[in-house]
């Protein structure tokens, strides 16, 4: 039960945090390279025991999911975008999930 609890707390605390934290005219990569590293401090990454379950998922617009950037892409999160943001933590190979959608432009 402790290490589904610590992955979910570690996840929750992401989320709350990137919520928050992102705005339009963040490139798309530098969203998911903070994003995995404030996953990483949470859950207190260690090797294949606990950490990323998957790399994160930030979508835009037409994109439904499973897309994440490559360290070359520019892309940029546009006021009028409707960014879906999907991750998971992990501890000991119990997995948390979930996704979120961000649009600011109501």
């Amino acid at each position: 039960y402790s290490d589904i609890r610590r992955a979910a707390e570690a996840h929750r605390q992401t989320r709350q945090h990137i919520q928050r934290w992102l705005k339009p005219g963040m490139k798309m990569i530098d969203i998911c390279e903070h994003h995995e590293g404030v996953v990483r401090q949470l859950v207190e990454e260690n090797g294949l025991k606990s950490g990323l379950a998957f790399p994160t998922g930030c979508s835009i617009n037409h994109c439904a999911a499973h897309f994440t950037p490559n360290a070359s892409d520019s892309t940029v999160l546009e006021y009028d975008d409707v960014c879906k943001i999907d991750f998971g933590t992990h501890v000991n190979g119990r997995i948390i999930d979930c996704a979120f959608t961000v649009a600011f432009n109501p």
